[in-house]
């Protein structure tokens, strides 16, 4: 079992680290440049402080292609009861939360939640937890600190019985949704635990196994917390934003029979920074699942990406296409879970 630190720990840990990041980074290029640099990053970091503080939703939009996806859409106001899994069973959710990942998994003793989506889903994130009938989480995973992630993570904290906060040994960040998370962290007095490779926890006969970050990147995405998760004989490997350097590690160092998934998380929302062809050998999942937002200005997820999944045969599923995606296991067979209908005529 990984260590358990105290939040006054994390927040001393953390802060060091990024720290020493931001001043190893200015050292290697000219001082005029670093100090440009940094005026710019000030200028940044209080913009997002104003739209975070006045919750400001900020977006563009963009033609999204439709290649190899299943072509029908569930309704997204409305959400029916989503039936709970007895024993011998669980749940795989892919929350339908607009440009982030949130994804719930429900067993016949308890509830991990993996990330939180951006903040202004947050709404959307109640009603479907509580459709499920969550009212805690034994694991809340931040997979890393962007905002996509961990934006509505104070609210989830606030509102439900959490008993653990889980996140990567390199996990640093120095932006204001970050330090509320931390300080709701400290004020529930939960403790977090700090996974490094190897490192695994259990919850209802899901195993959950970190398999990446190797080290300290320079990058959050690629500190993100890759998790081999299963149940029984079925795998499901969820990516967070670990895009090739992660995954090209992830590669080298684990052997097919772990690597090898029936579903893959696709990492950083299809965007052509991860899921190169190497990484997609490996793991050759039956199923993709792509969690993005509808118009996004990122124009997520991309062609390359989804060329890619479509030449090697993989079925992709879509939250801006078909909303949340939900799975059902015995540890034996896996099947797609028809709990919202389709719309008429979609």
């Amino acid at each position: 079992m990984p260590k358990k630190y105290s939040t006054k720990d994390y927040i001393k840990k953390t802060a060091k680290k990024a720290v020493k990041k931001k001043a190893k980074k200015a050292a290697r290029g000219n001082p005029a440049i670093a100090f440009l640099l940094f005026l710019v990053v000030v200028a940044a970091y209080l913009g997002v402080c104003v739209i975070d503080y006045n919750n400001i939703d900020v977006g563009f939009e963009v033609n999204l292609g439709n290649a190899n996806v299943l072509q029908f859409i569930w309704p997204k106001s409305d959400i029916e009861p989503i039936p709970v899994p007895v024993e011998g069973e669980a749940m795989y959710h892919f929350i339908d939360v607009g440009q982030g990942d949130a994804i719930l998994i429900t067993t016949s003793e308890g509830n991990i939640l993996i990330d939180t989506s951006e903040k202004g889903a947050e709404a959307q994130l109640d009603k479907y937890l509580k459709a499920a009938g969550v009212e805690s989480i034994k694991y809340l995973v931040l997979t890393h600190p962007d905002a996509d992630h961990i934006g509505n993570a104070t609210y989830i904290l606030e509102n439900y019985s959490v008993k653990n906060v889980v996140m990567s040994k390199y996990a640093n960040a120095t932006t204001s949704t970050f330090e509320k998370v931390i300080d709701t962290i400290e004020a529930r007095q939960i403790g977090v635990l700090l996974l490094d490779v190897g490192d695994s926890f259990e919850l209802g006969g899901v195993q959950n196994y970190v398999i990446a970050p190797m080290k300290d990147y320079d990058d959050n995405n690629e500190n993100s917390l890759v998790i081999r998760s299963s149940f029984g004989e079925t795998v499901v490997m969820l990516t967070g934003d670990a895009e090739h350097k992660s995954e090209a590690d992830i590669v080298e160092r684990w052997n097919a029979a772990t690597l090898k998934a029936d579903i893959l998380k696709v990492g950083h929302h299809g965007s052509n920074s991860s899921t190169t062809e190497e990484f997609l050998d490996a793991v050759s999942p039956k199923y993709a699942i792509i969690s993005c937002g509808s118009g996004n200005k990122y124009g997520h997820p991309h062609d390359e990406t989804m060329e890619l999944l479509t030449e090697k045969g993989t079925t992709v599923y879509r939250t801006d296409l078909q909303g949340s995606i939900i799975f059902k296991t015995n540890g034996k067979t896996l099947t797609l879970v028809d709990t919202v209908k389709a719309e008429s005529g979609k």
